[in-house]
């Protein structure tokens, strides 16, 4: 339930947010990877992406 409740308030903020176009070439063994664990966490793969970037520079910045 709490992880419920993150994600919705991670969308929330996440739309009052500007948003940009972001291309990257991935191997797709790992796209399909991250592709079929949104489809089981119902997320959206931006969401996703947005999630995983901030958690890397979190930790980027830990250091």
């Amino acid at each position: 339930m709490m992880e419920n409740r993150h994600a919705h308030a991670s969308a929330e903020a996440e739309s009052t947010e500007a948003l940009v176009n972001l291309n990257a070439r991935v191997p797709r063994h790992l796209w399909r990877r991250v592709r079929l664990q949104c489809l089981r966490d119902e997320r959206l793969l931006r969401t996703f992406i947005t999630e995983a970037l901030r958690e890397y520079l979190r930790g980027r910045a830990a250091r």
